[in-house]
């Protein structure tokens, strides 16, 4: 086993970028944490992270085997499934738990704080995945208004994130 740390930092790196990438290939959102939470788990059990060279394409790698063997359980008793993997992660991962309970805390407080333009904006796109375009035409202002709004908006996510 290898220090949890590299794994903490990879989950306050990714994490959102992982469910995303899971979101997309599963019908739900709490699927998609769930089989976040089973990345983690698989990762926690490498030997050493430090040498990978690429993390983030290994852990979408890990993420997608994860979401690939998940789609071939499906027939079976899909409660079952899902039920041991919340055992696991929460007897074994407590502090990724917590991490992720404080940086969702963090980021809910962030997009209260916006205006409300900006934060219709991160929601539409992270929440909803709509592109510039169709943002843009949903609220009715410009492309280039949205990205303005993406980018001051991700940067107040990040530095809450970071503190």
């Amino acid at each position: 086993m290898h220090d949890t740390s590299q794994l903490l930092e990879w989950r306050r790196r990714w994490d959102q970028r992982l469910f995303q990438f899971l979101r997309r290939r599963v019908r739900s959102s709490v699927d998609a944490q769930d089989l976040a939470q089973e990345t983690y788990l698989r990762l926690l059990r490498a030997d050493d992270l430090t040498q990978v060279r690429n993390p983030l394409a290994y852990l979408l790698q890990v993420a997608n085997h994860v979401a690939l063997e998940w789609r071939d359980r499906q027939p079976r008793n899909e409660s079952m499934v899902a039920l041991g993997e919340d055992m696991l992660v929460d007897h074994q991962l407590p502090e990724l738990e917590l991490d992720a309970r404080l940086s969702q805390k963090r980021l809910e407080e962030t997009l209260a704080a916006v205006s409300p333009m900006m934060r219709a904006v991160l929601l539409l796109r992270l929440r909803d995945e709509r592109s510039n375009q169709e943002i843009a035409a949903t609220l009715r202002i410009t492309d280039r208004q949205v990205r303005r709004y993406l980018e001051r908006g991700y940067e107040r996510l990040r530095l809450a994130l970071e503190d």
